[in-house]
């Protein structure tokens, strides 16, 4: 019992507190039948130091599909034709903020974090938008108040990857944008 109390308290002390949030602008439902092919379009990053971040994060939206499910198919580049019963996702992350991994230690709390935000759409291949909304994903830290720097912005850029995925899951399946 007091090994699983200290596997508690270390996998506690180890975990990074990160919050994600999705703000729905504009949807209406998916075609029907689901779409059966997420093709990642054009990934735009606001800022041009941060440029590698677009590879991070279709990789991640990649990833976090193949796992989880939601489409038969995820290309990561677009094809010269997409098929009809396809969707695009495509975006800007138009913040990528490392934060202070010293004020994130010392004071915690929200002080110093790391952020990721981005605005994102779901067309279909002709273009015609179907959706559209905007995502953050924050690091606060880990360990309580006073969080050591257990993310590098890389594994934030993955996380927030991942919180875009399940939306856009999540709408083909026909649920709303939350």
């Amino acid at each position: 019992m007091r090994q699983f109390i200290l596997g508690i308290v270390a996998l506690g002390l180890t975990a990074g507190c990160t919050f994600s949030a999705v703000t729905p602008r504009t949807a209406v439902a998916p075609p029907a039948p689901s779409p059966s092919t997420l093709v990642l379009g054009q990934i735009v990053v606001a800022d041009p130091s941060w440029e590698s971040a677009a590879v991070v994060f279709k990789r991640g939206v990649s990833d976090w599909l193949g796992r989880n499910g939601g489409f038969q198919g995820v290309l990561i580049e677009p094809p010269p034709e997409t098929a009809p019963d396809s969707v695009v996702l495509r975006g800007t992350i138009t913040e990528v903020d490392k934060g202070s991994a010293v004020l994130r230690f010392l004071i915690g709390m929200g002080a110093g974090q790391a952020q990721v935000k981005g605005a994102f759409e779901i067309a279909r291949p002709d273009g015609a938008v179907l959706a559209s909304f905007t995502a953050r994903e924050s690091y606060l830290g880990g360990a309580g108040i006073g969080g050591a720097g257990l993310l590098d912005t890389d594994d934030l850029i993955r996380r927030f990857a991942e919180t875009v995925a399940k939306t856009t899951r999540d709408w083909a399946r026909g649920e709303s944008i939350k």
